[in-house]
């Protein structure tokens, strides 16, 4: 209330002095005594009044500063106690083992830092060993891998290397190479019929003989390789299809004791059941089947044939 009234005042004589500036009068203000000595006691109290925002600051950094002094000897009896509770683990083990170390506490803690030293190095072996295990096993990935990776990198090569010379994997490590068709032909006879208008009438021109196209018989040649690294027997399948997607003819080509990279050609003449050009065909391996090497007959063990 008593910094309203001292607000008041000071804006009145503001208010006063501005009025007498404007007027243009040289003469001063005239106030009255009491009010001055009112309008300075109000203003000595409000300086004397002391900023709340401030006095709130002052209060923040001094709690901020006892919440760090606590917080440290916190920390300190937390470590005493630490320290405390290990000292007292120690002397009740102590006189758990007193029978077995004897009264010396000195000796006991000499004897406990050996019985400290070999945990550690125990375990330090056992981490050690640890380390080296794994570092083995990331060696075998990384050697797995890279074989994996290298083999991987050979198939590419190969397949490659047969695509440029014209095979065409089918599976189990089984190429087919380029593959060539031809129908036999058949030859007719007969003759032309042609209209004379001059004549008004037809006449036989002369017989002829052609050659045309026999699709119900068609020979096939082609080639196999085993790209295995081992002699297998093979039986592939070649199948054709009409424009229907009806199968209208096929073959099977049976090589035995087909050696590692070797082309191996075949021709067959098949019949098919359409007359007219097939429109499709699929090849695909039927076996690739592994020749196992039999061991040689012992005297007590006869051979294969013989037990037959």
């Amino acid at each position: 209330m008593r910094s309203a009234v001292a607000l008041v005042v000071t804006l009145v004589l503001l208010v006063s002095a501005l009025t007498v500036k404007a007027s243009g009068q040289d003469e001063p203000v005239q106030t009255d005594p009491a009010v001055a000595q009112s309008a300075d006691a109000a203003n000595d109290e409000q300086e004397e009044q002391p900023d709340p925002l401030q006095l709130l600051l002052d209060e923040i950094a001094r709690l901020h500063t006892d919440i760090l002094t606590l917080r440290r000897q916190m920390a300190q009896a937390r470590l005493d106690s630490s320290q405390s509770k290990r000292e007292l683990a120690e002397l009740r083990q102590f006189i758990d083992d007193h029978h077995e170390f004897g009264q010396d506490f000195q000796q006991y803690k000499a004897v406990k830092a050996i019985a400290e030293r070999a945990d550690l190095e125990r375990r330090q072996d056992v981490a050690r060993q640890e380390r080296d295990a794994q570092r083995v096993e990331r060696q075998a990935k990384w050697q797995i891998a890279r074989a994996e990776r290298a083999q991987r990198e050979a198939q590419a090569r190969q397949l490659a290397d047969y695509r440029r010379a014209g095979f065409t994997p089918l599976g189990l490590d089984v190429y087919a190479g380029k593959m060539a068709y031809h129908y036999r032909s058949m030859n007719t006879t007969g003759y032309d019929i042609e209209y004379d208008p001059f004549l008004s009438g037809y006449f036989v021109d002369r017989d002829y003989r052609r050659a045309r196209p026999d699709f119900s018989s068609m020979n096939i040649s082609g080639s196999v390789l085993n790209a295995s690294d081992e002699v297998r027997n093979l039986g592939v399948a070649i199948a054709f299809f009409d424009e229907n997607g009806n199968q209208v003819g096929s073959e099977t080509i049976q090589i035995n004791n087909a050696r590692p990279n070797v082309p191996y050609p075949f021709t067959s003449t098949l019949t098919m059941a359409l007359n007219r050009p097939f429109s499709s065909s699929t090849t695909y391996v039927l076996y690739a089947d592994s020749i196992e090497e039999e061991a040689p007959a012992t005297p007590d063990q006869p051979s294969r044939y013989e037990r037959e």
